[in-house]
């Protein structure tokens, strides 16, 4: 999976390695968990997708540049999520696969924050970036769909964010199981991703076979 401490931001988009909708709370909390290893369908696929003036918009804002070299990441200190944060972070994720494996950037990219969108697009010349953005969804071969392999426990952070191991199978990454910390962020009533830490969360949290629901 992408992270913030980055998998080459524009091989991840050129090739669409990885590109989240946040469920309604009964939805959440009554739906059937589903079982795991599982690469979602397409289908799943539902959000709105980020317009292309917005993504140009986001890239085109000055930010800060943090100073100096950025620390090893450590998964910060947490307590577990309650059922119904649990079940939403764990939708969002899936949702963030359904889309990538419909190879459809621009509703994968609704579901990030203003500065995972940053983050993620910024190593491509914007040209280039608006140029692939315009292109027509492909769903992704069967053989080269990202599979989620199950989730560690859902934490909540000091700042409010949510963190969970989510330990995939990527058709790119001779290992078949490759443990990612995935940080997200509520925005506006969704939980949307802000930071992915490649390999980042393998010692932090037990994974279990199946998402809490």
């Amino acid at each position: 999976m992408l992270q913030i401490t980055q998998r080459q931001v524009a091989a991840a988009v050129l090739s669409f390695l990885l590109p989240v909708f946040a469920i309604d709370a009964t939805t959440a909390q009554t739906a059937t968990p589903a079982a795991y290893p599982v690469a979602p369908d397409p289908s799943e696929c539902v959000v709105a997708p980020a317009p292309i003036e917005e993504i140009e918009a986001i890239l085109g804002t000055p930010v800060a540049e943090p100073a100096g070299t950025p620390a090893p990441f450590v998964p910060p200190t947490s307590e577990p999520a309650d059922v119904e944060t649990t079940a939403e972070v764990i939708a969002t994720l899936r949702q963030v696969f359904a889309c990538a494996n419909a190879g459809d950037v621009l509703r994968v990219s609704s579901l990030y924050t203003d500065d995972f969108v940053r983050d993620f697009f910024g190593g491509v010349p914007l040209e280039d970036l608006l140029g692939f953005l315009a292109i027509p969804p492909q769903p992704l071969p069967e053989d080269q769909k990202r599979i989620i392999i199950r989730f560690g426990e859902v934490e909540l952070l000091p700042d409010g964010r949510a963190g969970v191991v989510i330990v995939l199978d990527e058709p790119q990454d001779p290992r078949t199981e490759e443990p990612d910390y995935a940080i997200l962020e509520r925005v506006e009533g969704r939980w949307l991703v802000d930071e992915i830490h490649e390999d980042g969360g393998a010692a932090a949290t037990p994974a279990s076979g199946a998402p809490a629901a």
